[in-house]
């Protein structure tokens, strides 16, 4: 396939588990065998590889010379397990496999982008791999408990975001363990041991995760940190000008942080 930037292969990542992870990696215009610099995407809970923000930001991203690779988490989309089965901990280790796999592939240096849950996900990897160079969250989970204890609201903002033509990569219910596992982790102190410049996007209007999780996040962050809040997004950021302006503030963050 081809891009706006360059080839588009299909993928296959497996897991610790041995489970089959689906991607698309998004070779940079004008990059070599080698993959250098390069962006791994980590999508929503509610989401996948083929989300609208995802092929976006990877078809932007690999325009300007950046490879990306966008990948389904374990549970999800193409890839194998079940949606009962998720966690942040193995959410945590498919992320772990997706950097392993494209820094076998000449990726240097990586830069992350988690959304959502997945913005929590990266986070919490980026703390133990003191060589991501840049992240980027958005609308970026910082209390896991407190989505955890609000399923049941998220249940009735799914049901009108279907009613509005929205299509998600994701159904069912989630099992006993996410609760478990939400309730361990620690995303507030996660992000303060993480080196990596920090780039913490979220809506002003975002329904879903409390703009007050942005600034949490932005408080306890060290080093090069920057808060952007966008006014009038809603959480899927689904008006076209907040999604412009999310993927116009991401690629720079990028172009500043993994350029050689």
């Amino acid at each position: 396939m081809e891009s706006q930037g360059g080839a588009v292969e299909r993928v296959t990542i497996f897991n610790s588990l041995g489970q089959r992870l689906a991607g698309c990696l998004h070779l940079g215009r004008g990059s070599s065998a080698s993959l250098g610099p390069t962006v791994v995407l980590a999508h929503g809970m509610l989401s996948t590889k083929d989300g609208t923000k995802q092929v976006a930001l990877a078809r932007v991203l690999s325009e300007l010379g950046f490879s990306v690779l966008r990948f389904d988490f374990s549970f999800v989309g193409e890839s194998e397990g079940k949606f009962e089965e998720i966690t942040f901990s193995q959410e945590v280790d498919d992320l772990r496999a997706a950097v392993a796999w494209v820094r076998g592939r000449g990726a240097n240096p990586v830069g992350l982008l988690g959304s959502s849950m997945g913005g929590a996900v990266a986070i919490l990897y980026a703390r133990t791999d003191r060589q991501i160079r840049a992240l980027v969250t958005v609308a970026a989970v910082a209390r896991p408990a407190r989505l955890a204890g609000q399923m049941g609201e998220m249940r009735a903002h799914v049901a009108r975001w279907k009613a509005e033509g929205a299509a998600f990569g994701a159904e069912g219910e989630v099992g006993p363990q996410f609760f478990e596992d939400a309730r361990k982790q620690d995303v507030l102190a996660a992000v303060e041991a993480v080196s990596a410049p920090l780039l913490i996007l979220h809506g002003g209007r975002d329904e879903v995760v409390p703009v007050e999780e942005a600034h949490a996040l932005a408080q306890r962050a060290r080093g090069d940190k920057c808060l952007r809040i966008l006014g009038e997004a809603d959480h899927r950021f689904s008006r076209a000008e907040d999604l412009r302006e999310l993927i116009a503030a991401s690629a720079d963050w990028f172009a500043r942080h993994l350029r050689p």
